[in-house]
């Protein structure tokens, strides 16, 4: 009888531990197919474009299927044709079951630009006072203080003081001066929304009032203008300009783009990128242009000057994300008073990062002059089969000889 009652009082247990693993397995089995599911997502473009009647063949081999009128299979080659201008919705099923983000497919006109490859100067004006940093300061006691802890935070924007517009942080500091000790009302830009809030100076053992802040109003350096268009706008750099200490991308009020002369390179070694290292003389007659955005995706803006007769440039045909492949490209370069193209070799794809292409190079001239890849080569044109497919963007810091580059695609739709 007490073998019979222990028995069944371990039957619930058993029962519990199966539905456990049970679980477990169904758990395991989930997070596995959303794993899946999402790599096999960034191996789809989130955007196709379909040149008006031109061919355009997608070979992604993915268990995907898609349906904009019509079923196609994505695990073999897809051909697209479109007769008229205009945008459909490709809704797609991962073993024609599980549902996937939907892609965007664009019947467009075939698009040309002028490939650059010319360094430039560049100028920014933040929008306001960008602060970089808290701080602590001594008061005239001597007393260590933090004035702004909790009030502003690094990446916040002062573009007011008690309701007065402000741009440059020489207006911050003659405020300060002025309120002494009284409290301060300041107008902050952060995270995309205005705040108030309110700060009160400290008298230091400088003999001055301070606020505890590290402030900056513009940004300068040295970059490359990766492409013009028929109506002379540029787009440049292909990553935004971002603040050294924060990491963020500048939110500018306005910019400019002179020009400059490099005087040396400093080749890159295996965890020091090498720099390009130029002169900028930002006089008026230097001048060649306006810069109007500053984004994720490099800064665009319009010329005033005529580059593209300057240089002799010539158009060439835009190549879509999904034109670019694995194997030969080429990064084009101004050198030695002219343009050179320097063979890469492209080593893999992401559609759905910041760093689209990556890429070794292999011309031996290029590896003699620079090492690979060094700053002031960001917005370099990536050309590939003859069209100009993207701009390079980083350089492995491990190695110099590898670089990324962000495809032309989504530098236009900025």
């Amino acid at each position: 009888m007490k073998r019979s009652g222990n028995s069944c009082r371990n039957a619930p247990g058993k029962a519990l531990i199966g539905l456990l693993y049970s679980i477990f397995f169904l758990v395991i089995v989930f997070a596995c197919g959303c794993v899946y599911a999402g790599k096999v997502c960034s191996d789809i473009p989130k955007q196709i474009y379909v040149v008006c009647n031109q061919e355009t063949t997608l070979d992604l081999n993915v268990p995907v299927t898609g349906n904009a009128g019509s079923e196609v299979d994505f695990s073999k080659p897809v051909t697209f044709r479109g007769d008229t201008v205009g945008d459909y919705e490709l809704k797609l099923k991962l073993f024609g079951m599980i549902t996937l983000p939907s892609v965007n497919v664009s019947v467009v006109d075939q698009q040309y630009l002028y490939p650059g490859g010319f360094p430039v100067g560049l100028y920014l004006k933040t929008n306001g006072v960008y602060v970089v940093e808290l701080g602590e300061i001594k008061d005239a006691q001597n007393n260590v203080v933090n004035p702004c802890n909790g009030i502003l935070e690094p990446g916040d924007y002062i573009t007011a003081v008690d309701g007065n517009e402000i741009s440059y942080k020489t207006e911050l500091n003659k405020y300060i001066q002025k309120k002494c000790t009284e409290s301060i009302q300041l107008t902050v830009v952060r995270n995309g929304k205005t705040i108030e809030t309110e700060v009160t100076p400290v008298f230091t053992s400088d003999g001055d009032y301070k606020i505890g802040v590290w402030v900056k109003d513009d940004a300068q350096g040295i970059g490359t203008v990766t492409y013009i268009d028929e109506n002379n706008e540029f787009g440049a750099l292909g990553h935004g300009i971002s603040d050294a200490q924060t990491g963020n991308t500048l939110d500018i009020q306005s910019g400019e783009l002179y020009k400059t002369k490099i005087i040396s390179i400093v080749k890159g070694t295996d965890g020091t990128p090498g720099e390009f290292i130029g002169t900028i003389d930002y006089r008026v007659s230097n001048k060649l242009g306006d810069i109007a955005d500053n984004s994720r995706c490099g800064i665009f803006g319009s010329l005033s000057f005529d580059v593209v007769q300057s240089y002799g440039l010539e158009p060439m045909a835009v190549g879509f994300s999904h034109d670019v492949h694995k194997g030969k490209a080429y990064i084009r370069m101004y050198t030695e008073g002219e343009f050179k193209d320097y063979e890469v070799k492209i080593t893999d794809l992401s559609y759905n990062s910041d760093k689209n292409i990556t890429f070794k190079v292999t011309s031996k001239e290029l590896l003699e002059l620079t090492n690979g890849v060094v700053q002031g080569m960001s917005g370099c044109p990536l050309i590939q089969d003859g069209n100009i497919v993207g701009a390079v963007t980083h350089v492995f810091v491990d190695d110099p000889t590898n670089g990324y580059g962000i495809f032309i695609e989504n530098m236009l739709q900025q």
